[in-house]
């Protein structure tokens, strides 16, 4: 195995955080957050929809009378929609602010629902059966919103109590309203929904949970796949105790066509000798290794120094042939590695 090379050039450094909100992974936080960004744009959409319903379609059609409450109410969860998806596409608050962005414009919808169906509208018998929209609310939220089990079951419970809550707020201004336990019936629907929704958030954490744990390469936890190869992949490694980058080298015996046990065994054992042939070298143009070591899977693994720019192929294709004294520059340091 010829060392892997390098050619001096300027070190960056790279730093990483994982979410302290869930036991996610930082790119399955990540897409978790991106559908959320997606589920504030589907929820003003729908605002939307709703108000131009109400506004204009009902009332021209069924003669639905048009409230200045339910104006106002769509008008606000419009613009809370908006201002949601804004702040998610543009801020650089870390995700576990963001994350607790989403749980309360989970609120702050099922509210929405609950004014409107206390407040803008009659409070009839038939109404008052109908299952309520904060249901669905409250079932969305928890297969989109990254949180912790207990952080959803406190979103969940508030949201479904808003209906409960407009009816109250229906009474003290006078209002028939269905007695507190009659109210109670009426919305335990919403109150199921809301223990439900442990139950999504829970899989989802435990699968991130293994995930994290199936990462773990002795003292490196496995961040970001950088690439694949033929003989493997290459992973951004962080040192779950020192503050060090690396790059995580993956090659399986399978790739290589170690079929049988006994294969597959001299296969490890090879790249283990070759392993520590190369963390001896001493060039400076000669990637460091850092460790080594074999997963319970038998999966090899290098740690390797992490390099920040182009490697050689990049370069030719963007800038064309390189100069010759250029070429030269870099061939003295492959032959000194070599060497």
């Amino acid at each position: 195995m010829a060392p892997a090379l390098k050619v001096i050039a300027p070190r960056t450094s790279e730093t990483t955080r994982s979410s302290v909100t869930t036991g996610l992974p930082d790119e399955l936080l990540g897409e978790q957050i991106r559908r959320l960004r997606l589920c504030a744009a589907v929820a003003m959409g729908l605002w939307t929809f709703g108000l131009v319903m109400d506004s204009l379609v009902r009332p021209r059609t069924v003669g639905t009378p048009f409230l200045l409450s339910t104006f106002v109410i769509e008008g606000v969860a419009i613009a809370v929609s908006g201002l949601l998806f804004a702040y998610l596409r543009f801020t650089t608050h870390p995700p576990r602010i963001q994350a607790h962005a989403g749980l309360v414009f989970m609120v702050l919808n099922a509210m929405g629902v609950g004014l409107l169906n206390t407040w803008a509208r009659p409070l009839t018998a038939d109404a008052l059966n109908e299952l309520s929209w904060n249901t669905i609310v409250i079932l969305c939220g928890s297969m989109l919103m990254p949180a912790t089990p207990k952080q959803m079951l406190v979103a969940a419970l508030l949201s479904a109590s808003m209906d409960p809550l407009g009816i109250g707020l229906a009474a003290l201004r006078g209002r028939d309203v269905p007695t507190a336990i009659t109210t109670l019936v009426l919305f335990l629907p919403s109150y199921a929904c809301a223990l439900a929704a442990v139950v999504p958030v829970s899989i989802l954490n435990r699968l991130g949970r293994r995930l994290r744990h199936a990462r773990e390469l002795g003292s490196y936890q496995l961040v970001r796949l950088l690439g694949r190869g033929g003989m493997g992949e290459v992973w951004l490694g962080r040192h779950q105790l020192l503050a060090r980058s690396a790059a995580v080298k993956l090659v399986r015996p399978e790739v290589l066509g170690a079929g049988t046990e006994a294969a597959a065994s001299m296969m490890l054992r090879r790249f283990e000798r070759e392993a520590q042939a190369t963390a001896s070298l001493s060039s400076p143009h000669s990637i460091r290794l850092f460790d080594f070591g074999v997963t319970e899977d038998r999966t090899f693994y290098y740690v390797m120094e992490l390099l920040a720019g182009r490697d050689l192929e990049t370069l030719v294709r963007e800038f064309g042939p390189l100069p010759a004294d250029r070429v030269v520059w870099v061939l003295r340091q492959v032959c000194h590695s070599l060497a």
